[in-house]
């Protein structure tokens, strides 16, 4: 099964979600095009400031919630601190005592909050909800305007919506972008001549490797998978698991360039619609989270067109 550790997959669970009795309103990608993180800096008093990807999502619930709710609330939290990289603290805040994880009750909502963040709100026993014209019924997650201009609430109805938000969603997210980044990583160490570094990026459980979160989700839907694309998928794991790897062990950076290139074309296949594989990813990325790639690049001096050329020139992808 080690074939299916590959980016491909990535690109066929986040087209195709697994089967489930929570509904996706207003549209089946709503909660995919939500905006839960953004890049800012972070760290800030301290010399170690730095832009990273920090919350654009406050989750929010009520105090009368049943305990296995307001349980579930911590566990959406958890699992978009495993996609972020800080909570945005800053030293002023730490002075003030300020609680830094993106999580409240309702009643302690502020406008500052409101103005800063979109809103992830679970349950119905709360002020929001009762503001909102919602139209799922049972359990279900609904994207719906926020109590301030310019922002969005995703409104998670009970406990089943929000496993699903934070096992299933999150869970997904935080592996597909963590391992996406490691990839451009390996590519900026490649372009230094590092390859011990870029090896590295290979085999560490937060790097590439942590494709295999969304990997785990996809397992269940691996014969409902196209051929052309399971064929995709095996080329591009031994692309990077193997023949990557060796030239990387071989210290060969030409050659690791031009086999991460072809691993790069096979992820494009798949997300894009290329070489007679279906595009199987439905929306596009936002910005706020996957411009963080560019961040990468551009600390190493590396430009888009390093990677962005001939198949891959497409951006944003």
């Amino acid at each position: 099964m080690k074939w299916l550790l590959s980016f491909v997959l990535l690109a066929a669970l986040a087209g195709n979600s697994p089967r489930r009795s929570v509904q996706i309103l207003p549209e089946p990608l709503a909660d995919r095009t939500f905006q839960y993180a953004r890049i800012l800096p972070t760290f800030g008093g301290t010399p170690l400031e730095v832009e990273a990807l920090v919350p654009n999502a406050l989750i929010v619930v009520g105090r009368q919630e049943a305990p296995e709710l307001v349980l579930q609330a911590g566990q959406v939290a958890f699992m978009l601190g495993q996609w972020i990289h800080d909570a945005g603290v800053s030293l002023e805040k730490v002075k003030q005592g300020v609680n830094l994880a993106p999580l409240k009750f309702d009643d302690q909502v502020t406008e500052s909050d409101l103005k800063q963040f979109n809103l992830i709100v679970l349950g119905t026993k709360n002020k929001f909800v009762k503001q909102a014209k919602l139209k799922g019924q049972g359990s279900f997650l609904e994207v719906t305007d926020a109590p301030f201009e310019g922002r969005q609430m995703l409104i998670v109805s009970d406990l089943k919506a929000a496993s699903y938000l934070a096992n299933k969603r999150l869970f997904f997210k935080a592996g597909a972008y963590n391992s996406f980044f490691a990839f451009v990583k390996a590519r900026v160490f490649i372009e230094q001549n590092d390859l011990d570094a870029a090896l590295f990026t290979l085999n560490d459980p937060q790097g590439i490797h942590g494709c295999a979160r969304p990997v785990m989700l996809a397992l269940s839907q691996k014969d409902r998978l196209p051929e052309q694309m399971l064929q995709v998928a095996k080329k591009r794991n031994k692309l990077v698991f193997k023949d990557l790897q060796q030239a990387l062990k071989n210290k060969n950076s030409d050659k690791a360039k031009a086999i991460w290139r072809q691993a790069m074309e096979t992820c494009y296949a798949c997300h894009q619609g290329q070489d007679g594989v279906k595009r199987f990813r439905k929306f596009t990325p936002n910005q706020g989270e996957h411009a963080y790639h560019q961040k990468i690049a551009e600390s190493a001096g590396v430009s888009c067109q390093t990677c962005h050329t001939g198949k891959t020139e497409v951006v944003g992808y």
